[in-house]
C-alpha cells in the first residue's frame, strides 16, 4: 500500500525553490553562483519543513539527494555531516533519557519533590518545577518530561482531589497545575543547552556562523533570566488563573502511598541517579579537563547500556533520537557551507550598513520580540527555528551586536516563544487537548505570561550576560 503524501505540500517549496534560481542573474554581485543556488535549495527545504508533504527527515533526505545532483555538495561532504558533534549529543541524551523510565527514577523524584514541597496548590506547582529542573539536565525532550513521566502523575494528583475535565471540576488545582507545568516545561528547556532537541539546531546554525556556545556557557547565560523565570510564573499564574483549592494537606499522604507502593530504590534507580550526577558533573567542568559535552553523553549511554539500565533494544525504540540525528546533520550541513561561500557574510555585511548608525541592542531587541511573535506562523520549533536564526544571527551581527550574545538571545528566544498558540508544538497540542484548560483560556494566559518571558529574558537576560562577562 502507498503512504499518504501531502502532494499539494511540495508547491511552495518548488516555487521558491525554482523561483530564487531562474533569478540567478539577478543575484547580488558579491554571491556567487554556487551559493545563491545553494540558497535557494535551502530556502526550499525550510518551506517544506513548514508545509509539511512528508515527515521532515524524509524533506531532509529529499533535499541532500538532489542537492548532490545539482552538485552543490559532494557525497563525501553529505556522509561526513552525519559526524556532527551537536547531533550525536542531543541523541545519546535522549538514548540516556529511556533510563529514568525504565528505573523509574523519573516518578520517584516527582513523588519525593510533592511529598516535600506539596502542602499548598502553590507549593505542589514548585514541587513539578524542581523535578522538570532535573530531568531537563538530562532529558532533551520536553514531550518526554512532561507527556511521559510529569503529566500522568499530574493528572492523577489532580483526580485524587476531586478534580477533573470531565466532571467540569477542572478548575479545583487542575487547571492551574497543567497550565503551570506547560510554562515551567518551556522555561526548563530553555535553561539547559540539553534541555530541548531544538537548542542543538540553534547552537548548529551558530556554529555554522563562527560562534561556539558550550553546555556550560548556555548554562551560565540562562541561569539567572531562568530561575527569575520558574520563580515568578507559578506565582503570576496564581494570581490571574486561581485555583479554588489553595492547600492540600493529603498531597502529602498521597505520594508517601505512592512512594510505598514503589518500594526502596532499585539498583537500576540508584545507576540511573548515580551516572546522572555523573554526566551533570562533567557537563559542567567538562570544558576545564578537556571532555567535551558529546563524550560525556556516550560515557553516560555507555555506563547505562553496561550495567543494563537501558538496551539496544531501548535505543533503537527511541525513533525520535535517529530521526533528529539524521535532520538535524542535514539542516546544519547547509548553513555551514553557505558561511563558507560567504553568503552569510554578504548578508550581515549589507544589512550593517543599511543599520549604520542603530543602536545594536534596540536591532537585537527588535528581533527577539519578532522572533518571539512570529511562533504564532510556525507549529513547529525546527522549521522556526531553520526559517528565522540564521537570518536573524546575521541582522544582529552586522548591526554590530556581540556575536556571542546575539546566538545565545535568538536561542533562548527559540524556546520561550513556545508560549504562544496551542500548536506551538507537540507538548501545546497534547496539554491543551486533555480538558483542564479551555481553547480561550489558553490564547489569553499564553498571551500573559508571554509578555512575562520577554520582559524576563530581554531585560534581566541582557543585563546577566553582562555581569558574566558575555559582552
Amino acid at each position: 500500500m502507498l503512504q499518504k503524501v501531502n502532494w499539494k505540500g511540495f508547491i511552495i517549496p518548488l516555487v521558491l525553490g525554482i523561483g530564487l534560481w531562474l533569478l540567478t542573474p539577478l543575484k547580488p554581485a558579491m554571491i556567487s553562483v554556487a551559493a545563491w543556488h545553494l540558497f535557494s535549495v535551502f530556502i526550499a527545504t525550510i518551506a517544506a519543513c513548514i508545509t509539511k508533504p512528508l515527515p521532515m527527515m524524509s524533506v531532509m533526505i529529499i533535499s541532500i539527494t538532489i542537492s548532490i545532483l545539482l552538485k552543490l555538495f559532494t557525497t563525501e561532504e553529505v556522509t561526513t555531516a552525519f559526524g556532527s558533534n551537536i547531533g550525536w549529543m542531543i541523541a545519546m541524551c535522549l538514548f540516556m533519557s529511556a533510563g529514568f523510565a525504565n528505573s523509574g527514577l523519573g516518578k520517584r523524584l516527582a513523588y519525593y519533590f510533592i511529598k516535600l514541597f506539596g502542602k499548598s496548590t502553590l507549593g505542589l506547582a514548585y514541587a513539578f518545577s524542581f523535578v522538570e529542573v532535573v530531568l531537563s539536565v538530562g532529558i532533551p525532550s520536553n514531550n518526554a518530561r512532561l507527556n511521559g513521566i510529569i503529566y500522568p502523575i499530574l493528572d492523577s494528583l489532580s483526580r485524587s482531589m476531586g478534580s477533573s475535565p470531565e466532571e467540569g471540576t477542572e478548575r479545583k488545582i487542575g487547571s492551574y497545575l497543567a497550565f503551570n507545568e506547560y510554562e515551567v516545561d518551556i522555561i526548563t528547556s530553555a535553561l539547559f543547552l540539553t534541555g530541548l532537541g531544538g537548542n542543538s539546531v540553534a547552537v548548529g546554525l551558530a556554529k555554522a556562523q563562527g560562534i561556539e556556545i558550550s553546555w556550560l556557557t548556555w548554562f551560565l547565560a540562562a541561569l539567572v533570566p531562568g530561575v527569575l523565570s520558574l520563580v515568578l510564573v507559578p506565582l503570576v499564574l496564581y494570581k490571574i488563573y486561581p485555583p479554588t483549592i489553595k492547600k492540600t494537606p493529603n498531597s502529602k499522604q498521597w505520594a508517601d502511598d505512592h512512594l510505598a507502593e514503589m518500594g526502596p530504590m532499585s539498583l537500576a534507580e540508584k545507576i540511573m541517579a548515580a551516572t546522572f550526577a555523573l554526566a551533570t558533573l562533567l557537563w559542567v567542568i567538562g570544558s576545564f579537563i578537556g571532555i567535551d559535552a558529546t563524550l560525556v553523553s556516550f560515557i553516560a549511554v555507555s555506563i547505562l547500556l553496561t550495567t543494563g539500565v537501558i538496551s539496544m533494544k531501548d535505543m533503537l525504540e527511541t525513533k525520535f533520537a535517529w530521526n533528529l540525528l539524521t535532520w538535524l546533520s542535514i539542516i546544519l550541513l547547509m548553513p555551514a557551507k553557505l558561511t563558507k561561500l560567504g553568503f552569510f557574510k554578504w548578508f550581515s555585511t549589507t544589512l550593517g550598513g543599511m543599520l549604520h548608525g542603530v543602536n545594536w541592542m534596540l536591532v537585537l531587541a527588535v528581533l527577539c520580540i519578532a522572533y518571539f511573535y512570529l511562533h504564532y506562523l510556525f507549529p513547529s520549533i525546527i522549521s522556526h527555528i531553520s526559517a528565522l536564526y540564521p537570518g536573524f544571527l546575521s541582522i544582529a551581527i552586522g548591526a554590530g551586536a556581540p556575536h556571542l550574545l546575539a546566538a545565545l538571545m535568538l536561542s533562548f528566544y527559540g524556546v520561550i516563544d513556545l508560549s504562544t498558540s496551542p500548536y506551538s508544538q507537540g507538548t501545546a497540542a497534547f496539554m491543551s487537548g486533555t480538558g483542564y484548560v479551555t481553547e480561550k483560556d489558553w490564547w489569553k494566559l499564553n498571551a500573559i505570561i508571554g509578555v512575562v518571558l520577554n520582559i524576563i529574558w530581554l531585560v534581566v537576560g541582557i543585563a546577566w550576560t553582562k555581569v558574566i562577562g558575555i559582552w
